[in-house]
């Protein structure tokens, strides 16, 4: 497809003297999912991926995404105005654009403290002027741009929660203290959610309400939302220990306070505008990593036993889904977007179900290469025949978030289908059934979720477990299991709720994946292990068993065993029948 909207943009750049524009795919926020007004990258590049980066220069243009988007990069970009390259080739690229007496452009909301002072320090090194593009130049030339939705904003109850919001806050000041800052400024909306036991719709598929929150060791928290979402008995719970505020007035947050006042901030995480706003008052930035993360993260036992909760009628879900699909008398009268619904329906109709905690990827045969593949609505791919599925859903309940991945084969496998999906699953029980010393991180044993695919020199471009969350984010930092990490001293701890997701992609042909929940526990003395909280039949129509040694069909065998026992009591005389005959032992 054409792309006009980069030249213009070009253009755009020569009438301001500006030689190249960095676009940050996030919002004001730094989410990782954001509405449709932020959506600045999508707009002049028409990729829709979850994640990217794009340099546009007065004459070139090159848009940046990870091994999960590149498939689909390709496929959606206008390659002769667009150059794709891999996130990791950023920097260097970067780098390219300043030179003496040239101009770089950024918008200060959309990226990170941490990001732009090392931008300021390439700008000075180069005699570069850098400049602050407020407002967005995006937005001067998105003449169709959505406006910025509310949603109602809504209590999540202490029997969800686990531990009351005002002590969460009180364990924050204290931190505060620890730390010796008078105050901090918190945008990340998953930690404001946590901590104040609030929820709301203003983020597809994940329950957070817009909003920021200044803490003070010495004054009521300040909390800035849409006060007009709250109703009489949360405005009442909230201002017994908040002091709420319009989030219009978010501008003003620093206006009024006492000169040099030691404020913290997450340079990883917070808006580089919040920081400059700070230096304009005469405020003291500090930086001190959201208190939020590893509380957040260790999940309580009223949310672990929630999780678990969720995850089991999930698995009834995803397992009646897999039986109709099993069972279809014809798959191609079938689609992408009507199986992905039909999935959805059995979500719907269980107890606690909120949303889908994101779009589902719903993709057969070539599409199920591609690690972030979204079905298109208006044009669906039909099944096939003989032809490898692959689903990975997730679903917002009130008492967890749940996020699954199953690769079936519609039909019969060819033998390299049967060896790479068995690989997958070596790695996963690999990863599943690691124990592991108190200390370690993510990125100590993501290799032992690739190491059966690495035997034939194969591989996957994407981490092999991501964080999640508690009803709100289903990809939660700062747990990861991955190669590399943005939080790469971040031990594995007790009540840590991760994905182990391995997988391989062949190129315009098939994917596979396996995704099972798991979380952190304790073991013996210092150690620790993983218990799973998934349940769903793996295909073992794509296993070959001769390639599992006994303690991996031990693992499969016991795993299946204890699906049909947690399931089988909530399916029809026909579902349980098949249930059985799916998970009878290799």
């Amino acid at each position: 497809m054409k792309n006009f909207k980069i030249a213009k943009i070009q253009q755009q750049l020569k009438d301001k003297a500006i030689d190249a524009l960095i676009i940050n795919r996030t919002d004001e926020f730094l989410n990782e999912y954001i509405p449709p007004d932020a959506e600045r990258l999508s707009w002049a590049t028409d990729f829709s991926g979850s994640a990217g980066r794009a340099i546009i220069n007065q004459n070139t243009s090159s848009l940046f995404v990870d091994g999960r988007y590149t498939f689909q990069a390709k496929e959606q970009i206008d390659k002769d105005m667009i150059s794709l390259l891999h996130w990791n080739d950023f920097s260097e690229e970067l780098k390219k654009n300043f030179e003496k007496n040239k101009c770089v452009a950024l918008d200060p909301m959309l990226h990170s403290i941490e990001e732009v002072n090392k931008i300021i320090e390439l700008a000075d090194e180069n005699e570069t002027k850098l400049y602050f593009t407020r407002p967005n130049l995006i937005d001067e030339l998105w003449i169709d741009k959505p406006e910025r939705k509310y949603s109602v904003i809504f209590n999540h109850p202490i029997n969800y929660a686990g531990i009351d919001a005002s002590n969460k806050v009180d364990q924050f000041v204290n931190e505060l203290k620890s730390n010796n800052l008078d105050s901090y400024f918190l945008s990340s909306l998953d930690s404001i959610a946590w901590l104040l036991n609030i929820r709301a719709d203003d983020i597809l598929h994940t329950p957070l309400a817009f909003s920021y929150l200044f803490i003070s060791v010495e004054n009521k928290p300040i909390l800035y939302l849409s006060i007009e979402k709250l109703n009489t008995d949360l405005k009442n719970r909230l201002s017994n220990f908040l002091n709420l505020q319009p989030i219009e007035k978010i501008n003003n947050i620093f206006k009024n306070l006492t000169k040099k006042l030691k404020v913290g901030f997450d340079y990883k995480n917070t808006s580089y505008f919040f920081y400059n706003l700070a230096l304009d008052n005469d405020l003291i930035p500090s930086n001190l990593q959201n208190p939020c993360l590893i509380p957040k993260a260790t999940k309580n036992e009223t949310e672990l036993e929630g999780s678990r909760k969720a995850h089991l009628r999930d698995g009834v879900s995803i397992t009646k889904f897999l039986y109709w699909l099993k069972n279809h008398q014809s798959v191609e009268e079938e689609n992408e977007i009507s199986v992905a619904n039909k999935l959805l329906s059995f979500r719907e109709s269980n107890e606690l179900f909120h949303s889908v905690s994101f779009d589902s990827i719903s993709a057969i045969g070539k599409n199920a290469a591609l690690p972030h593949y979204r079905a298109d609505k208006n044009n669906p791919v039909s099944l096939k025949n003989n032809c490898i599925y692959l689903s990975d859903s997730g679903g917002q309940y009130y008492d967890g978030t749940t996020d699954i991945t199953r690769t079936i084969i519609l039909g019969n496998p060819n033998k390299e289908q049967i060896d790479r999906f068995t690989r997958v699953l070596k790695g996963h029980i690999n990863l599943s059934t690691h124990t592991f010393k108190k200390g370690t991180k993510g990125t100590d044993i993501d290799y032992l979720a690739r190491e059966s695919l690495q035997e034939i020199n194969c591989d996957y471009d994407h981490g092999t477990g991501h964080g999640i969350g508690s009803f709100l984010s289903v990809h939660e930092a700062p747990q990861r299991i991955s190669k590399k990490s943005m939080f790469p001293s971040v031990e594995l701890l007790p009540g840590m709720i991760l994905s182990n997701e391995p997988g391989y992609y062949k190129e315009g042909e098939y994917g596979i994946r396996i995704e099972n929940i798991i979380v952190v526990k304790e073991d013996k003395e210092n150690q620790l292990k993983f218990e799973n909280i998934s349940w769903a039949p793996i295909d073992k129509d794509l296993i070959d068993s001769n390639m599992l040694n006994r303690r991996e069909l031990d693992w499969i065998n016991d795993y299946h065993q204890r699906v049909f026992e947690k399931l089988s009591i909530f399916l029809s005389l026909e579902e349980k029948n098949w249930l059985q005959n799916v998970t009878k032992p290799l």
